[in-house]
């Protein structure tokens, strides 16, 4: 018995329950995703302390806030948007459309009502549909796929990502899933089960656990219809094109994939931050300062997005000031457990290849000190643009330019030709500077390959907000597959979504939930999940944590 042929049992369940849940109604469907928000915001605290404990962090720490927000109440926004699409009949109604000059239709989707202006202080979110198609939604109800399985292979940083992914094939896509824990992750199986009960009694989700042959067999298996991985293009390579690079290369020559299934996958990226030429105050360039180090040090930097490449105008006459608030502000910040695989010999390698890198926190056993390699010029060592770095290095590349508009110019093609990938990427612009280059800035924004883009915020918020389309640029190709294929997220359920939006204004009034040092991350939390629950009196909770961050 091959791995392809082998029974197992989780998949043949779902293969039965499989037309059942496609013969549901958008309306039907509620009542089993309705009950999860209340199970999560009942487990939570052993989702943290689970979390925690895998990533060597203290649960009464400055870090575990990353785990409440990034964990069980990222999952409650993502349930929250999904119900209120299925009770629109996954057509939920767009708040705005506008179309560009050549167009491109845009939906403005975020806020939806009074309550997101209030809990996002001024965050907008809008999503670029792709030139020359239709602004549709819920292609998979109007035309489902065969009944059939979707095997979600999860990866292991934010632990809500791979029941995320899961809930995207059920919602989204329209069939049944069964999802592979990351073996990093395995201490969370219990907990997401108890979560997920309602889907799983019924038939319609299994989670289960299992190595990278345990992942093959379920990749190659014949019940399973489409697969779905977030993780490495090394990975995706291994299981599309075969174990070897000289195998891959063969493979790729004569157009001989070694799995055929169709595959979506969300693989990384080289992350960028422009930072737009300007004057600043001193307490623009702390608070800019604070948001950059925030994006490197985020989950010890074992983020998809997290910050890569810093990108400055030599020009600028505050670059050497802001960059010292930035060195500042990371001396300032414990070094993180390492707990990713391979991460300290990445770095170690890295900082080899790099010998003017500035180590900017103390070496401690186990962690990686949070480094910068300043002054890069577009013609540097190409590896850093190259290879995503995946821990605490961060790299400057300074641009021969010395105005936003001449900036923006030179930047825009250096990310999209230069760096690796096209998930994500930030732009810092300061509200003088865009009042005086509006069209500038929108150009840029149009010309930007990225699958989401952020303005005045990391790029990771893209993500959190849950409503958003994640994933890469679209025009990638299992022969070249970059930051991959597909999305997932995309709670308005559009057909050919192109890159999302988001809007941040420059300096928020409150200490924003994704800047570290967070002084009440954990309270602020719980009580959005305790709004998204049913308990109006969390507004006080939450008014409170706001105001104490």
């Amino acid at each position: 018995m091959t791995l392809s042929t082998a029974t197992i049992p989780e998949l043949e369940r779902l293969h039965r329950q499989a037309s059942d849940w496609q013969n549901l109604s958008p309306r039907q469907r509620i009542p089993y995703l309705e009950p999860i928000k209340a199970l999560v915001r009942r487990h939570a605290a052993e989702w943290v302390h689970l979390a925690c404990q895998i990533k060597g962090i203290d649960p009464q720490g400055v870090w575990a806030g990353e785990e409440w927000t990034t964990g069980p109440l990222g999952l409650i926004l993502q349930l929250d948007h999904y119900l209120h699409a299925l009770r629109h009949e996954a057509a939920p109604p767009v708040p705005r459309w506008r179309t560009t000059p050549t167009g491109q239709a845009i939906a403005e989707i975020l806020p939806r009502n009074w309550q997101e202006r209030l809990l996002w202080f001024g965050v907008k979110a809008e999503v670029w549909i792709q030139p020359n198609q239709p602004p549709s939604q819920g292609n998979a109800y109007r035309n489902p796929p065969p009944p059939g399985v979707a095997v979600v292979l999860g990866a292991g940083n934010i632990t809500s990502l791979c029941l995320a992914d899961a809930l995207y094939q059920l919602v989204v896509a329209n069939r049944v899933a069964l999802l592979k824990m990351n073996p990093l992750l395995a201490p969370l199986t219990a907990c997401f089960r108890k979560i997920c009960a309602p889907l799983i009694e019924a038939g319609f989700l299994e989670i289960v656990e299992g190595d990278a042959a345990m992942g093959e067999a379920l990749c190659h298996h014949p019940l399973t219809q489409h697969i779905h991985i977030t993780g490495s293009h090394h990975t995706y390579n291994r299981l599309v094109w075969g174990e070897t690079a000289a195998e891959q290369a063969i493979r790729k020559a004569r157009q001989q994939r070694k799995l055929l299934k169709p595959i979506t996958a969300e693989l990384g990226n080289v992350t960028p931050l422009l930072m737009v030429p300007g004057e600043w105050t001193e307490a623009e360039l702390r608070y800019q300062a604070r948001q950059v180090a925030s994006a490197l040090v985020h989950n010890a930097s074992f983020n998809c997005i997290g910050a890569q490449i810093l990108v400055t105008a030599a020009g600028w006459p505050q670059r050497e000031a802001f960059l010292n608030a930035l060195k500042a502000q990371l001396q300032e910040i414990p070094p993180r457990p390492a707990y990713y695989p391979g991460a300290i010999a990445r770095y170690r390698s890295f900082v080899a290849d790099y010998p003017q890198a500035i180590v900017l926190s103390p070496a401690v056993e186990g962690t990686i000190p949070w480094t910068l390699i300043p002054s890069l010029t577009p013609t540097a060592n190409p590896r850093i643009f190259q290879e995503e770095v995946f821990c605490g290095l961060l790299a400057e590349v300074t641009l021969p330019v010395n105005d936003a508009a001449t900036y923006l110019a030179t930047a825009v093609p250096f990310v999209n030709e230069r760096l690796w990938g096209t998930l994500g990427c930030s732009v810092i612009i300061d509200p003088r500077t865009e009042a005086g280059h509006p069209e500038v800035l929108e150009q840029a924004i149009a010309q930007l390959r990225y699958g989401s883009i952020a303005i005045n915020a990391w790029v990771s918020l893209a993500y959190g907000l849950g409503c958003t389309p994640w994933g890469a640029f679209p025009g990638h190709t299992p022969a070249a597959i970059g930051s991959g294929v597909g999305v997932v997220h995309n709670s308005f359920l559009f057909d050919y979504p192109a890159k999302a939006v988001i809007r941040v204004p420059f300096q928020l009034g409150v200490t924003p939930p994704w800047f570290y040092g967070h002084r009440t991350l954990p309270q602020l939390a719980k009580a959005v999940m305790d709004i998204y629950t049913g308990r109006p009196l969390a507004w006080l909770s939450l008014l409170r944590a706001a105001m104490q961050g």
